[in-house]
C-alpha cells in the first residue's frame, strides 16, 4: 500500500461534514417545531384577541 492511496488519520473534511449534520438537523428540527406548532398558536392568538375586551381606543 503506497502512502498516497492511505487515508489520513484526522482528515477535516470528516469535522466539517459532521458540524455541517449537526447544522442541517438543528435547522430541520426548527422548522418541523415551528410548522407544528405555528397554527395551534394562531389559533390560540385569535381567540385571545377575539374575547379580549376593547380598551376604549378608536380604530385607525
Amino acid at each position: 500500500m503506497s502512502i498516497a492511496t492511505r487515508p489520513l488519520p484526522s482528515a477535516p473534511s470528516g469535522t466539517l461534514e459532521r458540524l455541517a449534520g449537526y447544522a442541517v438537523g438543528g435547522v430541520r428540527a426548527v422548522a418541523f417545531w415551528t410548522a407544528t406548532l405555528l397554527p395551534f398558536a394562531l389559533i390560540v392568538g385569535l381567540f385571545i384577541g377575539a374575547v379580549e375586551p376593547r380598551h376604549g381606543h378608536s380604530p385607525s
